[in-house]
């Protein structure tokens, strides 16, 4: 069994049966009503036995052959890698996890998340109290029952249609459990005063961010640097801190110190200079929240118009994350402009709610607004 299975962050499910059983038939139907819904599926195939990808005498297995521990090869439309199993890690994991979810046929052995085939006599190739079994896929024959007793799933192998809203339905309740953080800026020299101080109709931006989270996620944190003094802030209930532990890489380092911290939970984010920002505007990535991709944000029109700091990033963008750290990256908007993320499209209308407070003359601009906004409201 590889271990490193149970680290993986893309969700993944088992196809597990005898040989000749329509294990790859299935998973070749699946893949294509996949590709159907724009969900981008990878395939690992699990073999006990030995293989070849290459032809003798071609210029890859002649150097494969040689010693080399990578071979790749690729044209205008594709490639190919074959590795030592000292590289198949670090390959499996950058390549796979590229993806929304993963079909794996093979490991019926193993306690990973499977759907089982039972063959044309109807006799199941591991013991029925086996782990990890989450449906049962059948060609009309065998003792049915036992399963439907303990609620398990059953399929015929035709059903496609059913097998997959079940694997997709599957791979949807994977979702990891979602975390809040509220990114505090410390003293703006343009301000004056550090910008998490700042009041809105009598409440700081911080409390006001905190407050818009918490609908939405099972524990908030405050986000900042370790020399930052918040003793001005008044106290907000049920909320911690954590400081950064990447310094001057700005939001970067301190999602990248939530994420290190907690790699199992997902992020939904805000900043305490973004007091335009409304309940509806996170109620809508929570709902439209994709929890097979990278994450799921707002875009604004034309390159590097993503608004990260109204987001939400799944646990498997903590790869992308720390990569993009070690080469200095430190814009958001470009680390996710180069992965999938589901975006939500912001309507003209509605781009003045994503600006920061920046200056004293955006904070009494953003005053004023308030003062208009009431004297329209009837009394």
């Amino acid at each position: 069994m590889d271990s490193y299975w149970e680290q993986f962050k893309a969700p993944f499910l088992c196809f597990a049966g005898f040989s000749g059983v329509g294990k790859t038939t299935l998973v070749e139907r699946l893949v294509a009503r996949f590709r159907e819904e724009n969900i981008r599926v990878g395939y690992y195939k699990h073999d006990s036995h030995r293989f070849k990808m290459d032809k003798t005498g071609k210029d890859t297995a002649r150097v494969r052959e040689a010693g080399a521990g990578i071979v790749a090869i690729n044209d205008p439309t594709h490639f190919g890698v074959l590795a030592d199993n000292d590289f198949k890690q670090l390959t499996i994991t950058h390549a796979l996890e590229r993806c929304d979810c993963i079909l794996i046929e093979g490991y019926k052995q193993s306690p990973f998340n499977k759907i089982v085939f039972l063959d044309a006599a109807g006799k199941l190739p591991i013991p029925p109290d086996s782990q990890g079994i989450r449906a049962i896929v059948h060609q009309g024959v065998g003792a049915l029952e036992p399963f439907i007793e303990r609620g398990i799933p059953l399929f015929h192998r035709d059903e496609v249609e059913k097998i997959f809203d079940f694997v997709n339905g599957h791979f949807k309740n994977c979702a990891s459990e979602l975390f809040g953080a509220v990114f505090v800026g410390g003293q703006s020299t343009r301000m004056g005063k550090p910008k998490f101080s700042l009041t809105y109709d009598g409440v700081s931006g911080t409390e006001k961010a905190v407050k818009l989270l918490s609908k939405f996620c099972n524990k908030i944190f405050l986000s900042s640097r370790a020399d930052l003094d918040m003793s001005s802030l008044s106290t907000i209930k049920n909320v911690e801190r954590i400081n950064d532990e990447h310094i001057n890489m700005g939001p970067v380092g301190g999602l990248a110190t939530l994420m290190g911290q907690f790699p199992d939970k997902a992020w939904m984010i805000t900043a305490c200079d973004m007091p335009f920002l409304k309940a509806d505007d996170f109620e809508r990535i929570f709902q439209e929240r994709d929890p097979l991709r990278y994450g799921t944000c707002y875009v604004q029109k034309g390159r590097f118009g993503y608004e990260p700091m109204c987001a939400i990033y799944e646990p498997k963008f903590i790869v992308p994350l720390f990569e993009a750290m070690s080469r200095r990256e430190l814009s958001m908007s470009r680390i996710i402009e180069a992965l999938p993320f589901k975006k939500l499209k912001i309507d003209e209308a509605d781009r003045s709610k994503f600006m920061n407070i920046n200056t004293t003359e955006d904070y009494e601009k953003r005053n004023k607004r308030i003062v208009l906004y009431q004297k329209k409201e009837p009394s």
